[in-house]
């Protein structure tokens, strides 16, 4: 069958969709975990090492896979992971030993990693510039729909077929966004000269100093955000006695904040002014994570203030990877997998930081270090990356010397 581009929207739409299953691959194992125990004869705890597993493979293979993106094509390289992905998913269906599940969670982790970063790519050379950002934003949106509707869906169909509908049903799921895209997603031209220098991907990323600080930006935002997300729970059961069902509401509110920023910093992305905004969003993150660990009134409001807060910090999940596909050349792959990377070091930064805060001072500790890490990230922004219209000519004025050159 012959490959045809679609239209921007279509494509936009596949890869919404296809990044809203990378991540609900991830996070299906919440509702999963005590049936996956009882039938593996093993504990949740171990069980639970299954997100662990994904997450390093992933963690791996994101940046890794970007100069081979960039050097042999983001189709070839997206289409492949998603597949990778659809076969992990599918044969944990089959998994008859906890080893064998846990080949099957590592291998999707290496297939999830591909997509997020080619997907963000491709928006690249589809939208224009001045509708990137919002392109980007619609697609992060869609982590925040597999929080809130996939989670649900895949405990409803825990209830109706076991443990190994959800795999298979999101494992078919996979094969179809797989067979879609590989009808219509773009073909890009192979670089053949640069595709020898595997390296030369990093060092084209990597001399923009720029891009470290961006990067360092958006790994304090995700701190943020995980600090505040891994503990809510934890705070509403402990503060408003809470019993554990009691928590399902209110979590899925607070998370719709990350539908909202992501689509709101796509917003950001685009407007001429978006590094005065990005740094006011960080700030108001920082302020909203400290009062939502401090402010006893009502669970109502507390999960208003973690609202806010996911949506003011996931705006940096779309302002960062616009900055960088400015700032990357012909690594923009690579650049994006270093941005997956990044929220990778976020996750595991807010955990740690907030446990640490948590055993040491209790919950207000914990927001207080959410604050104090936001007013880093808006330090640097003010201190180091320029204002966009300044940032747009100093591209053009180097892409305009190489080629006089």
């Amino acid at each position: 069958m012959a490959s045809r581009q679609a239209s921007p929207t279509v494509l936009l739409l596949l890869l919404c969709v296809a990044v809203c299953l990378v991540n609900l691959a991830v996070l299906m194992l919440g509702p999963l975990l005590v049936a996956l125990a009882h039938a593996f004869q093993t504990s949740v705890a171990l069980v639970g090492q299954l997100a662990a597993a994904t997450a390093i493979t992933w963690g791996i293979t994101a940046p890794l896979a970007g100069p081979v993106s960039d050097a042999y094509g983001r189709r070839r390289i997206l289409l492949s992971g998603l597949l990778l992905m659809a076969v992990g998913l599918l044969g944990c269906v089959l998994a008859w030993h906890y080893s064998a599940l846990l080949t099957c969670r590592l291998l999707t982790g290496v297939g999830a990693a591909t997509v997020t970063p080619n997907s963000l790519a491709a928006l690249a050379e589809v939208f224009p510039p001045t509708g990137r950002g919002k392109a980007m934003g619609w697609v992060l949106s869609a982590t925040g729909v597999s929080a809130t509707v996939g989670v649900p869906l895949v405990a409803f169909l825990l209830g109706v077929g076991g443990w190994r509908l959800p795999f298979a049903v999101l494992g078919t799921a996979a094969l179809v966004i797989w067979v879609l895209l590989w009808c219509w997603f773009p073909h890009s031209q192979q670089r053949l000269s640069q595709a020898r220098a595997f390296f030369s991907y990093y060092r084209e990323v990597g001399s923009q100093v720029m891009v470290w600080y961006v990067l360092a930006i958006n790994v304090c935002q995700q701190i943020v955000f995980f600090g505040l997300f891994g503990y809510l729970a934890a705070y509403l059961m402990q503060t408003y006695q809470l019993p554990t069902a009691a928590t399902v509401l209110p979590l899925a509110l607070a998370g719709m904040g990350v539908m909202v920023g992501s689509i709101l910093g796509g917003r950001v992305a685009d407007h001429p002014r978006r590094v005065t905004w990005f740094a006011l969003s960080c700030w108001g993150s920082g302020l909203l994570a400290v009062l939502a660990f401090t402010v006893q009134v009502s669970s109502w409001i507390t999960v208003a203030l973690a609202c806010g807060t996911a949506a003011l910090a996931r705006i940096s999940s779309a302002v960062t990877p616009t900055l960088l596909l400015e700032l990357a050349g012909n690594a923009q792959t690579t650049a994006t997998g270093l941005f997956t990377m990044s929220n990778q070091l976020g996750v595991f930064g807010g955990a740690a930081l907030g446990g640490l805060m948590l055993a040491w001072g209790g919950f207000p500790w914990v927001g207080l270090s959410c604050l104090a890490v936001a007013i880093l990230a808006a330090a640097v922004i003010h201190l180091k990356v320029r204002d966009a219209a300044a940032l747009r000519a100093q591209m053009a004025l180097q892409k305009g010397t190489t080629a006089a050159e």
